[in-house]
């Protein structure tokens, strides 16, 4: 998944280590007046912004929430009072996170609430014999892990996520790449060649189709509730 991320203070930066780390892909600004722009142009899960932003630079929760209605959006702010956080919650923030707490509980209550926008209660993917970790990043048909570049992963893990749905190459660049350079098409066909190649030994229940001249669509065998693991 993707985080639009405010790195405006060091309780922020170290946040954003953490995320890198951990494998989150991130696109970061210390300019806070560019949230607006780059949480309506891009595609991102999650947007995480210190408390201590809102009402500066024109950053408030209704115009992130205008810019990007489907991405939750997380609140990071150190001893707040339990009225504050309330304040907030009720404007429309869906967390609030102190940054003294433990970093671990953290990153993970960010994971989750990313994953639910997508409907999910934990971090796993299911549709027939293909497994998906949310969490740890991998992904297996059976009991054979897949050899995924990071890349590879985020490809899959960005389609699968929206499963029957057509996703366009141009929003699937843009996750994955962020306001990177993106890189020639033909290694973006590499990406899917290779994907395409592993989900066959699936034997047919999972693949990826291409709509000429639209995009791509993730299709499975089972696509209901119980090919989700909720």
């Amino acid at each position: 998944m993707r985080y639009l991320i405010a790195e405006t203070s060091w309780d922020m930066m170290t946040l954003a280590q953490e995320l890198v780390t951990n494998g989150t892909l991130l696109t970061r600004t210390d300019r806070p007046e560019d949230l607006e722009h780059y949480a309506k142009i891009g595609e991102v899960d999650l947007i995480i912004l210190p408390a201590t932003q809102l009402g500066h630079d024109g950053v408030t929760l209704d115009s992130l929430r205008a810019a990007n209605r489907r991405a939750p959006i997380a609140l990071i702010a150190r001893n707040a009072s339990s009225e504050q956080r309330a304040k907030w919650l009720t404007a429309g923030a869906d967390t609030v996170i102190d940054p003294s707490g433990d970093h671990d509980e953290a990153l993970a209550r960010l994971q989750a609430l990313a994953r639910r926008a997508h409907g999910l209660g934990r971090p796993v993917l299911q549709y027939g014999p293909l497994r998906i970790d949310l969490m740890h990043r991998r992904a297996h048909i059976g009991d054979v892990r897949l050899k995924l570049t990071p890349k590879v992963y985020e490809l899959l893990e960005f389609i699968a996520l929206r499963p029957g749905r057509l996703v366009t190459r141009e929003s699937l660049l843009s996750h994955i790449y962020g306001l990177e350079n993106e890189p020639d098409p033909r290694v973006f066909d590499v990406y899917m060649c290779n994907l395409r190649a592993q989900l066959s030994a699936s034997g047919g229940a999972v693949d990826i189709e291409t709509a000429r001249g639209s995009g791509f669509r993730f299709v499975a065998e089972c696509l209901d509730e119980a090919a989700i693991a909720a």
